[in-house]
Parts: structure tokens; C-alpha cells; sequence
């Protein structure tokens, strides 16, 4: 009798063990929640029609650009901003550059303007954007480039890192990750 019940608490033991493992598993298949679309907004999976008084203000910073010149974000007040935030050790940071160029060319006379912050060495960026004909600006940090990140929502570090920041100055998304053709189109279309 000793024996059966024995081979019963075995048997359940293996059972929540088995199940756990499951739930561990499943877990790690869950898809990521998108960061909140304002910074300070702790609630996430806003979707992107969200009424604009959920927008927050962009928040202004100093970074230095790649003449070691420093930049406030304030400069391109009134433009349609897309911020982004990569470095050049960064695959899909690399993969989604000559598209934000393409649209860059594009749309630049329309007041689109992108401001790359490299997370990065100054030297490693300079050649990088030499080498891929980048002529949007470039700001240029470490430290103070994840810190600005961070106040931005990308709570994470993520690369790359995404903010469009609509003429008026409102943060209107953030997209962590590299950023498709279509998904700028589209953000292009709705605030441009």
C-alpha cells in the first residue's frame, strides 16, 4: 500500500513539474508587448489610434553630432521627427539605414527630418556614414545616447529604437526594432 501511494505523489510531482515547464516555455513564446507610445505612461499596448491628448511632449536633449558640435533636438522643432536611436555594431540597425535614407530623400522637402543617435564610437560612426552616403544628422553618444533613449520609453536598450515626434512636438509612436518600409510609409502618410 506504502508503495502506491508513493508512486502517486511521484506521479503528481511530475505532473506540476511538467506543467510548470509548460507555463516556462509558453511564456518565452509570448509575443512583446510594444512599448507605451508616451514616456511615463506605464500602461502598454496603446494602439495607434489613440486619441492625441494621449500624446506626451518630446523631451529636448544636447548630443554632439559627428563634428563633435553639440545639437539640441529643438532645431527641428516644426518638421515631422523621426528619431532613431542605433549603433553600427547593430544588424538591423544596418538593414533598416538605406531605407530611412530612401525616405529621407523623399520626404525631406515635405519637413521630414530623421536624427540618428548612434550608440556608438565616434570614429565607427563617421565611417559608417560615410560608407552608406548617410545625409540625415547624426548625434553621437554612449552613455547620455541610453539615457536619452531611456526617457524616450526604451526602458530596455533595444537597437534599434524608434520615436516619431509629429510637427506640433508630441511623441505620436515608439517602435522598438528595426522599422519596415511600410511601417514608415504608413507614419509618414498619417503625420506628414
Amino acid at each position: 500500500m506504502t508503495g502506491g501511494i508513493e508512486w502517486r505523489r511521484r506521479r503528481r510531482t511530475t505532473g506540476i513539474v511538467a506543467s510548470l515547464a509548460l507555463l516556462a516555455l509558453s511564456l518565452l513564446h509570448l509575443p512583446v508587448v510594444a512599448e507605451p507610445r508616451t514616456p511615463g505612461d506605464e500602461s502598454a499596448g496603446q494602439d495607434s489610434e489613440a486619441p492625441e491628448a494621449a500624446a506626451a511632449p518630446r523631451i529636448d536633449f544636447t548630443l554632439p553630432d559627428l563634428d563633435e558640435q553639440p545639437r539640441q533636438l529643438s532645431e527641428w522643432d516644426g518638421d515631422l521627427v523621426l528619431l532613431n536611436f542605433w549603433a553600427t555594431w547593430c544588424p538591423p540597425c544596418k538593414k533598416e539605414m538605406p531605407m530611412l535614407q530612401d525616405r529621407y530623400e523623399r520626404h525631406a522637402d515635405q519637413g521630414f527630418t530623421i536624427v540618428a543617435v548612434a550608440v556608438d564610437e565616434l570614429d565607427a560612426a563617421r565611417a559608417f556614414v560615410d560608407e552608406f552616403g548617410i545625409g540625415f544628422p547624426v548625434l553621437i553618444g554612449q552613455d547620455d545616447a541610453i539615457a536619452v533613449g531611456r526617457q524616450y520609453g526604451n526602458r530596455i536598450g533595444a537597437l534599434p529604437y524608434t520615436v516619431i515626434i509629429d510637427r506640433d512636438g508630441f511623441i505620436r509612436e515608439m517602435h522598438r526594432g528595426e522599422v519596415t518600409g511600410d511601417e514608415l510609409d504608413a507614419w509618414l502618410q498619417r503625420y506628414l
